[in-house]
């Protein structure tokens, strides 16, 4: 039997690989190991039992000490080595998710001499600026296998110079994940009780203008629409509002929650306003539609599909009239075709099981 080996590093990519993970020990010897790069309550032992999610076969501990991400990267890669060569673990291919730091260990194992694949490739914000933009292009070019979402992201890898034959459009695991959630919660009529805020972007939280914009806008949703902002805790954020000392008005500021309950609180939103890359997926299979206060976003569908509106944060409110038409557009009807049909983890395991 083949030996699969995934390497996960934040909360986010347990969640879109839950249904993975479960496919990939069906099919392989398969060997999760956590680098440890999240490491907070919501990583806890009941986070796992929510999603079903088997406990990884390693911790690396990476992000324990409040290490900067260069200190991090260093300590991960001689980890990750140190543990393949002292386990004598022999993958067939290791596995990365996403466009978090623990993505760069994709390039001392590349080194090695390691197969490397990469799920949710071909993600492009254009920014440079954005750290993710970084991880997620190195992790791409190092990849022998990239699996895409969406024909857009094939596209742009060739676009690359990446070879075809290396590129499968597969759909977005999240669909996979949140189905069972979301049957559930279409059960019942949603609510529109509340606006939900969601900002932990450094392109946000580290500059006063953008982050006060933010708030206003989110304030004056709260008046125009007459329903109460809860914005969730992250500590960075937090920590940078008090700095400023800028005023959240009537927001209120909300513990993070399980998963289902972040859905659960999605789907009974009038909108969400919200800086988070897979905040522009998950509402739209919950018909919720997103405000992205960005400049630059890597999932142009949401957008154009009519789920997500890109927010101008240099603007004031008086200048943003254009959104509140967006949001009050009775017309406008929030697609999800271009998620896929929710069999992404057997696509992938399908192509895995005949590429090796």
């Amino acid at each position: 039997m083949k030996t699969v080996v995934t390497i996960t590093g934040i909360r986010p990519d347990f969640i879109r690989m839950s249904t993975m993970f479960k496919t990939l020990d069906e099919n392989f010897n398969h060997i999760l190991i956590y680098t440890g790069q999240h490491y907070d309550k919501m990583l806890s032992e009941v986070f796992f039992k929510e999603l079903n999610i088997r406990k990884p076969d390693y911790n690396l501990q990476i992000g324990g000490n409040n290490a900067e991400h260069f200190e991090q990267q260093s300590v991960l890669t001689t980890a990750i080595i140190d543990l393949l060569r002292g386990e004598k673990l022999e993958p067939d291919i290791i596995l990365f998710l996403g466009d978090s730091n623990s993505v760069l260990a994709a390039v001392p194992l590349k080194k090695e001499g390691y197969r490397i694949g990469h799920i949710e490739a071909g993600m492009r914000s254009y920014d440079r600026k954005m750290l993710e933009e970084i991880n997620r292009v190195v992790c791409d070019h190092c990849s022998d296998i990239l699996f895409v979402y969406h024909e857009d992201y094939k596209q742009q890898a060739l676009l690359e110079g990446i070879s075809e034959k290396n590129v499968h459009v597969v759909g977005n695991t999240i669909v996979e994940v949140c189905k069972p959630i979301v049957e559930c919660l279409v059960q019942q009529p949603k609510k529109y009780n509340q606006i939900l805020l969601d900002i932990h972007r450094p392109e946000n939280f580290k500059y006063k203008d953008r982050l006060t914009n933010i708030l206003d806008y989110a304030n004056y949703c709260s008046k125009r629409y007459k329903l109460p902002v809860k914005m969730l805790s992250f500590k960075r954020t937090q920590e940078h509002i008090t700095k400023f000392n800028i005023s959240i008005g009537d927001i209120e500021v909300v513990d993070l929650m399980s998963y289902k309950k972040y859905l659960e609180e999605v789907y009974n939103s009038l909108f969400i306003i919200s800086d988070s890359g897979t905040a522009q997926e998950e509402p739209a299979l919950l018909d919720t539609s997103v405000i992205v206060p960005r400049d630059f976003t890597e999932r142009s569908q949401s957008v154009e599909n009519d789920c997500s509106y890109m927010l101008d944060v240099n603007k004031p409110i008086e200048e943003q009239n254009a959104s509140f038409s967006w949001i009050e557009n009775t017309e406008r009807s929030i697609k999800t075709t271009w998620l896929g049909n929710g069999k992404t983890s057997d696509f992938i395991t399908n192509i895995l099981l005949e590429i090796l």
